[in-house]
């Protein structure tokens, strides 16, 4: 009998232990700095966007498919994110397991462009390579869509100029525990790498 008891209180002093850990973890990963250091293999709806130099580059179709997908809030972007995580305390091996990821993009200050990133994936401290596909929607301001953010957007890319002084990416994590999925309560802010 008390073999039985130790076992479960020893059972129940790891659960204790492990959830503490993983709530630990998920304070470590909230205060975390962000920063996205690169952005690789952009497609949008299938098309290489990276091989593109100016409006001119896409074909009629291309150009088509994608001012229709806008239109229509059905574009979808897939891209390879290389996202730098700086815990305040370093040297602690943490991870966190994501199974949703909101974020939005602003222009200036202005929401502009959304979504969800519904793969899973893991974070730990350091450079984090992450493989996502996203729906990619146009912000709206009671029922009506942002086209000015999109048109400043379009006109940025279309100057060739540096875009981190002007956009702010905010992410919003959902995060596996023990007790099931949690959303973190606010976005958190993904600072732009110093250009060099």
């Amino acid at each position: 009998m008390n073999k039985y008891l130790i076992y479960t209180l020893v059972i129940a002093l790891m659960g204790l232990l492990v959830n503490c850990k993983q709530a630990s973890d998920l304070k470590a990963f909230t205060e975390a700095k962000y920063s996205l250091q690169e952005v690789q293999d952009v497609t949008l709806n299938g098309v290489d966007v990276m091989q593109k130099q100016s409006p001119n580059d896409f074909t009629t179709q291309e150009g088509d498919s994608l001012l229709a997908s806008i239109s229509q809030n059905t574009l979808r972007a897939s891209a390879t994110l290389y996202l730098q995580v700086q815990m305040p305390e370093e040297g602690e091996n943490r991870r966190m397991k994501i199974t949703a990821l909101k974020w939005q993009l602003l222009v200036d200050g202005e929401h502009t462009l959304q979504g969800v990133i519904k793969e899973r994936m893991q974070l730990h401290e350091g450079l984090n390579v992450l493989p996502i596909q996203t729906l990619v929607m146009m912000s709206e301001t009671e029922g009506v869509r942002n086209y000015e953010g999109l048109s400043k957007l379009m006109t940025l890319l279309a100057k060739k100029e540096d875009l981190r002084k002007s956009l702010t990416l905010q992410i919003k994590p959902t995060v596996q525990t023990p007790v099931g999925a949690i959303e973190v309560p606010q976005y958190i802010v993904v600072a732009k790498p110093i250009a060099t």
